[in-house]
């Protein structure tokens, strides 16, 4: 019984781990930073502003950019939750960690 609850533990650590490469491989894949918004005489355009290199840039994204809102919205949504992915790995990491000691040492 013992055991097939350390089992059940390991396969979802498993499962979090492919779970937050899945996650961190698609994050590569969408824009960073922020969108911004100027209103130059009447006229609406969208910026994207991002960090490169220590220094915040800016990208010209148009005067639509309801595909550049979905997309960062999407990131942002994916980081919120690769940190709660990570933050279970780690508990569930050490819970195993602790349950290896103790049977080393007993």
């Amino acid at each position: 019984m013992m055991w097939e609850k350390i089992k059940r533990l390991e396969e979802r650590l498993y499962e979090l781990r492919k779970e937050i490469e899945e996650v961190e491989k698609e994050l590569e894949e969408l824009p960073n930073g922020h969108l911004e918004v100027k209103t130059i005489n009447g006229n609406v355009y969208y910026y994207l502003r991002y960090w490169e290199d220590g220094k915040l840039r800016s990208k010209y994204i148009g005067k639509f950019a309801s595909d550049i809102k979905e997309k960062l919205s999407r990131g942002e949504e994916l980081r919120r939750r690769l940190t709660q992915l990570k933050e279970e790995e780690k508990k569930l990491s050490n819970i195993i960690d602790k349950i290896e000691k103790i049977i080393t040492d007993y």
